[in-house]
């Protein structure tokens, strides 16, 4: 039989968690994991950061009629920083915790591991479906991904 103070030994040694990065793709399935990390971590001094990445992959060969590619672009990112104002519970942004939102562009797996990397993040908390609703085996390609070449630690909410 082990012991209680076996436990208390382990959970005295697991790191403190205080800078984490929340995924948000506008799912129901990414507002829900949204939902778990704040109140998983509400109330702990937890820095939240709340990120959704732009991808605009467009097929070789492609041709975008009277408008730029840049201007395109900027449009989807002026689009994507709304919603996530209209997205994020006022609940959650009222709460007094620290909260920060990013709109960022470009391939959300990388770009994601790349933004906790340069801010110090500490956690990564994701969904296992994404938008699309379709998951190749048991999680979104994006979470996999990460879950995958993220040297920081992931926490996987489940639908």
């Amino acid at each position: 039989m082990i012991s209680p103070a076996f436990f208390s030994r382990r959970i005295n040694r697991m790191p403190t968690v205080r800078k984490i990065l929340v995924a948000v793709d506008f799912s129901e399935n990414s507002k829900n994991t949204l939902k778990y990390a704040y109140e998983f971590f509400k109330g702990c001094g937890v820095e939240f950061h709340i990120v959704h990445v732009v991808y605009e992959a467009l097929p070789e060969g492609s041709y975008i009629p009277h408008t730029s590619v840049g201007e395109m672009g900027k449009t989807s990112m002026d689009y994507a920083t709304e919603e996530l104002d209209k997205f994020i519970p006022l609940r959650i942004m009222s709460s007094g915790e620290e909260i920060h939102k990013a709109v960022l562009e470009g391939a959300p797996y990388s770009t994601i591991i790349e933004y906790a990397q340069e801010n110090g993040l500490e956690l990564i908390v994701m969904g296992s479906q994404g938008a699309s609703g379709i998951a190749k085996f048991l999680l979104g390609s994006v979470t996999d991904k990460v879950i995958r070449q993220s040297p920081i630690p992931v926490l996987v909410v489940k639908p």
